[in-house]
């Protein structure tokens, strides 16, 4: 069922059919932050997304009368969630589409089974996965070419806690 937060757009699952223009914004998103073209194009594969994934695992979309704003996965591993692909189209930056989709993903999380949610974050946006509850569990190794000492925060939410962010607009 789609989910409404924000009046300014609405959050409904992806297609297999979008999976071509959700390739195309991760990969603008990721750019945004100011990668070197080498890096973005290690990172290529793991920023594209196919109809099979999206057939199988939790994909939604934040979108308003025109064009898709934001996406955002969930992937049931079993014993936990992952949050994965959490993409916002670069011009719509801090205006709510990330804390959504987020949100609605941790909901969804606790109603099919509240076990951790748990993702690898670009260090970029450690503070808004803080923002929104999660807590640094741990680091990953990352290294790149001219950062061999790269890392990625590791970061749980706890679905189960009764302060995990409730879903309001605003």
């Amino acid at each position: 069922m789609p989910a409404t937060l924000d009046p300014r757009w609405r959050i409904r699952r992806a297609l297999p059919t979008e999976a071509e223009r959700l390739t195309r914004l991760a990969r603008a998103a990721k750019a945004h932050w100011g990668y070197p073209a080498s890096w973005l194009e290690t990172w290529a594969s793991q920023l594209t997304l196919t109809g099979q994934y999206i057939d199988q695992h939790r994909v939604t979309v934040a979108h308003d009368d025109r064009n898709i704003l934001g996406m955002c996965a969930l992937e049931d591993h079993g014993d936990h969630w992952m949050l994965e692909h959490v993409w916002i189209e670069p011009s719509f930056h801090r205006r709510g589409v990330g804390r959504d989709l987020v949100r609605d993903a941790l909901d969804a999380a606790r109603r099919l089974g509240a076990v951790p949610v748990r993702l690898v974050s670009d260090p970029a946006a450690r503070g808004f996965y803080e923002r929104l509850g999660a807590r640094l569990v741990g680091e990953e190794p990352a290294p790149m070419e001219g950062d061999p000492e790269r890392t990625l925060p590791r970061m749980e939410f706890d679905v189960e806690a009764s302060n995990a962010p409730a879903r309001q607009s605003g």
